[in-house]
């Protein structure tokens, strides 16, 4: 019975390596490594969003664990991963990046800030005061450039702060990666 799985197994995993480097493109080096930590951050994000839709239920650990990983490739280990210059093929990366660095740097600290933010509220789950969400919204949703501090997201409802770090991806999306054709 091995005689038959085993290579039946070898030939599924060598199959999935030419996929992965499709999924990309064939990018490479550099490039790769960003778009791997983008895939992983977006599918931490597609589970967060699909808990809120309903289409999965609400479960605090799945937060934490999405939380993590996103705060895990944010900061510094995101920027490092944008050398100047670094535009190669199939890169999704506007130049705009360099040339607004500091902004750039902002966002992705923040994205690390908010992140843990949503750790940090994962059993926060609607608001005893309806009122309270919705201001809280209206003040952050705007511009994600407003500081609060960490013990703040603690303690606000985990909707609020899904909300302040999906604001954040889209503002580094709108303003530095390039608009796939749809």
């Amino acid at each position: 019975m091995y005689k038959k799985i085993i290579p039946a197994f070898v030939a599924v995993m060598m199959l999935g390596q030419p996929l992965a480097a499709y999924a990309h493109g064939g990018a490479t080096g550099i490039v790769k490594e960003r778009m791997d930590a983008m895939e992983d951050m977006k599918g931490a994000m597609k589970t967060v969003s699909d808990m809120f839709k309903g289409k999965i239920p609400y479960e605090p650990v799945q937060v934490r664990v999405a939380a993590e990983t996103i705060n895990m490739h944010a900061g510094e280990s995101l920027t490092k991963l944008f050398p100047e210059g670094s535009l190669d093929h199939p890169t999704e990366a506007k130049a705009e990046i360099w040339q607004d660095w500091d902004r750039f740097q902002h966002l992705s600290k923040e994205l690390e800030r908010i992140s843990q933010g949503l750790y940090d509220a994962a059993d926060n789950v609607g608001s005893e005061n309806e009122e309270d969400t919705s201001a809280s919204m209206m003040g952050m949703a705007a511009e994600p450039e407003v500081q609060e501090g960490a013990e703040s997201f603690a303690t606000m409802p985990v909707e609020v702060v899904f909300e302040r770090l999906s604001d954040n991806c889209s503002a580094c999306h709108t303003d530095y990666r390039v608009e796939k054709d749809k």
